[in-house]
């Protein structure tokens, strides 16, 4: 899928996207609950990349837990970034969250990043080699055909950083 295709469709179903979803609620807890353990040895006052944040649920799932935490949400559909900004807004946590929209190689040089999350994003990559490289290779759980993945830097061996944020 075409990276504006990507856009356009969530565009297309921002308005929506957290009511037609939330019968797989108990899923995406789990994946937050993943993450959360995943991630729990981060550093206190970690800087989390979170690529294709959707309407925030996981950066809102782990401000509350990680309350030094910052967060940059990578999302390429605007609507999408405008609910979540809301959400983060009337939740207290927009101090800590920087918003980009667009992907994640026009996302101006904000790291390093202490961490990095794409939770089912990998299936809009339909190119297999292009997936590898998203995730890095050896480093990411997305390497065939996985929808998930989320990266430590700094102390993993094999992981490397995302291209540009170094």
């Amino acid at each position: 899928m075409k990276q504006e295709e990507v856009a356009s469709l969530f565009d297309q179903h921002a308005a929506s996207y957290d009511e037609k979803w939330g019968r797989l609620a108990p899923l995406n807890t789990a994946l937050h609950q993943l993450v959360e353990a995943a991630l729990s040895n981060v550093s206190g006052s970690a800087r989390i990349l979170c690529v294709g944040a959707g309407t925030g649920a996981e950066i809102l799932y782990l401000a509350n837990r990680f309350p030094g935490w910052h967060f940059t949400a990578v999302e390429p559909s605007g609507g999408m970034l405008e609910i979540f900004q809301r959400k983060a807004e009337e939740q207290g946590i927009l101090s800590r969250c920087s918003l980009h929209e667009g992907f994640l190689e026009t996302l101006p040089s904000g790291g390093p990043f202490d961490a990095a999350t794409a939770l089912l994003v990998s299936q809009f990559i339909q190119d297999r080699e292009q997936r590898i490289a998203f995730f890095g290779g050896d480093c990411g759980s997305a390497t065939g055909e996985w929808a998930l993945g989320f990266f430590r830097f700094g102390g993993r061996p094999g992981c490397r950083r995302l291209p540009g944020h170094a």
